[in-house]
């Protein structure tokens, strides 16, 4: 099975990886300058080292919608190719290995693009890219379910985003914030907004956050916020807090309400 730019290459059984169907030269994403990565992606739009490594020069220099764009286009050749294999498979995903390069190249880019897209509250969108990589990789190795738990709040999708929950490690920080959050909108819907027990969840939510996650509170309700430190192995809650103040940030900004409760 094949697009224009990519074609399935089967392993075992069910397994595959993503092969370009132009030859893919080696460029050093360090070395190369940019007009040799511009060049290696005009010869093949599925060079995703070179696509990687434009858009990251682009995002660095400030150039981030030109960022987003080489990532969407990269993602959109990813799932174009699945769409027609699943169509080939009466609906059934299929499965790329993870463990070779070029294939994982190919589903971070579509994590990206993801991630692109939740940043500017497409989470429809989002959710899409999101749900496509898990699809692929059923070991989830970008850790897309944690992402795609905040998604499925933002859209109320409640089954959803029970069984994603589930899936993620409980004593996760974003695991917990995902629950409170969710939490906080289901009990604000407007069929329990108006009821007398509305004051007392809130009381009790904040309670539980305070009991189970106070270095979340603490975060939330400052008004000053540390620089995250580098993610490490042996990260404590207070360290790990201030890096999910500015990721979930679009929902602060579409959906205020909650930390205005936690400011409050």
């Amino acid at each position: 099975m094949k697009t224009d730019s990519l074609r399935l290459i089967p392993v075992i059984d069910t397994l595959y990886r993503l092969r370009s169907v132009r030859p893919v030269g080696a460029v050093s994403e360090t070395a190369a300058d940019t007009t040799a990565l511009h060049q290696a992606l005009t010869a093949n739009p599925a060079h995703f080292a070179a696509r990687t490594a434009l858009a990251d020069r682009a995002a660095a220099a400030g150039a981030v919608e030109t960022a987003c764009q080489l990532r969407w286009e990269g993602a959109r050749l990813v799932c174009d190719l699945l769409e027609t294999a699943a169509e080939r498979t009466d609906g059934e995903p299929v499965t790329l290995d993870w463990e070779d390069a070029y294939t994982a190249q190919a589903l971070l880019m579509v994590y990206d693009s993801a991630e692109d897209h939740f940043q500017i509250s497409d989470f429809e969108l989002a959710t899409a890219l999101l749900e496509s990589v898990i699809d692929a990789d059923p070991e989830d190795h970008t850790n897309a379910s944690e992402l795609l738990a905040f998604c499925y709040a933002a859209l109320e999708e409640w089954e959803l985003f029970d069984e994603t929950l589930a899936q993620l490690p409980p004593d996760n920080l974003s695991t917990r914030l995902a629950g409170y959050w969710a939490a906080f909108r289901r009990q604000a819907a407007p069929s329990s907004a108006a009821s007398e027990s509305a004051a007392a969840k809130e009381a009790d939510l904040r309670s539980s956050i305070q009991a189970e996650s106070p270095a979340l509170l603490s975060e939330w309700t400052a008004t000053d916020h540390e620089t995250p430190l580098p993610p490490s192995p042996h990260s404590s809650a207070r360290s790990e807090a201030p890096r999910l103040w500015p990721r979930p940030a679009p929902l602060w900004r579409d959906f205020p309400e909650f930390v205005a409760f936690l400011q409050a």
